[in-house]
C-alpha cells in the first residue's frame, strides 16, 4: 500500500482503504453525483477529518446557504465556529450574492459576487487561502462545478480553469474535491473533465428491493492502487461505511 503520510483521508475507514490510504496530496478529485445521492456526507467528512488533524480547510459553496454547510459539521462532534474564528476553517460564500444582484448582503469575510466571472472565482479562492502555510496542509471542497459551468456558459473557460487549478494544487500540495452533477452536462464535457483531473469518485442512487441505496465507485485515482469495485455507501447517525455489493447479493458476480 502507498505510504499514507502523504494522503488526505476522509475519515471513513472503508473508503480510505479502497482509496489506497486516502487521496494523494495535491490531488483535484471530481465527485460525480446523481440527484438524491448522499454526496454531501463525503464533503463534510473530508473537511471534518482535516480539521481534526489540524489541517486548514476551505469550503466554497454555491448551492446552499453557507451556515447550513457549517452546521452539518456539528454531526461529527465539531464546533465549526471555533475553527472559523481561529482561521482554520475558511468559508467562501458563492451563494448569497452569486450574480451580483446586491439584494442580500453576506455576513462572510470571503464572498464571490459573480460566478459568471471565472477570474473573480479564482481570485476569491486565492485571496481566502493566501496566508495558509505550509500549503500541503490545506484541503478544500467546491460545490459545485455544475453551478460554475451553468453560470459561465462556457465549457472552454471551465476546462481552462480546472487545468490552472491542477497546476496550483501540484505546486502547493492542496487537495480539493469538486462536485459535479454529471447528468446535467454533455457526456463529452464530463469525459474531458475526467481526463484532466487526478481522481473521479462516482456516487449514485439505485433501488434494491424497492428501497433506495447509495452506490459509490472510485473510477480513477492517480498514484494509487485503488479498488474500482462498486460498493453500497451506508451513512447514518452511527457514521459512514462501505458494503461490498457481492456480499449483499450472495451468489452474484
Amino acid at each position: 500500500m502507498t505510504e499514507i503520510k502523504n494522503r488526505a483521508k476522509f475519515g471513513i475507514p472503508d473508503l480510505d482503504t479502497a482509496l489506497d490510504g486516502g487521496l494523494p496530496r495535491g490531488s483535484l478529485v471530481l465527485i460525480e453525483e446523481d440527484t438524491g445521492a448522499k454526496s454531501q456526507i463525503l464533503l463534510s467528512k473530508f473537511i471534518a477529518e482535516g480539521l481534526l488533524n489540524n489541517e486548514y480547510c476551505y469550503i466554497f459553496n454555491m448551492e446552499h446557504p453557507p451556515q447550513a454547510i457549517v452546521n452539518s459539521l456539528n454531526a461529527f462532534g465539531l464546533e465549526p465556529e471555533e475553527y472559523i474564528n481561529n482561521d482554520q476553517l475558511i468559508i467562501i460564500d458563492g451563494f448569497t450574492d452569486a450574480f451580483g444582484w446586491g439584494e442580500f448582503v453576506s455576513k462572510w469575510k470571503y464572498v464571490c459576487h459573480d460566478l459568471s466571472n471565472i477570474s473573480e472565482v479564482h481570485e476569491v479562492v486565492k485571496k481566502a487561502t493566501a496566508d495558509i502555510k505550509p500549503y500541503n496542509n490545506l484541503r478544500g471542497t467546491v460545490d459545485s462545478l455544475t453551478t460554475l459551468i451553468m453560470a459561465t456558459d462556457s465549457e472552454r473557460s471551465i476546462l481552462n480553469y480546472i487545468h490552472h487549478q491542477m497546476a496550483i494544487q501540484k505546486n502547493y500540495g492542496t487537495t480539493t474535491l469538486y462536485t459535479i452533477h454529471a447528468g446535467a452536462h454533455r457526456p463529452e464535457l464530463v469525459k474531458a473533465l475526467e481526463h484532466i483531473v487526478d481522481g473521479v469518485i462516482w456516487i449514485s442512487m439505485v433501488e434494491v428491493d424497492n428501497e433506495p441505496r447509495d452506490v459509490i465507485q472510485i473510477k480513477k485515482l492517480r498514484e494509487s492502487r485503488y479498488s474500482s469495485r462498486k460498493y453500497f455507501f451506508n451513512a447514518d447517525e452511527e457514521g459512514a461505511r462501505l458494503e461490498e455489493m457481492r456480499k449483499a447479493f450472495p451468489g452474484k458476480p
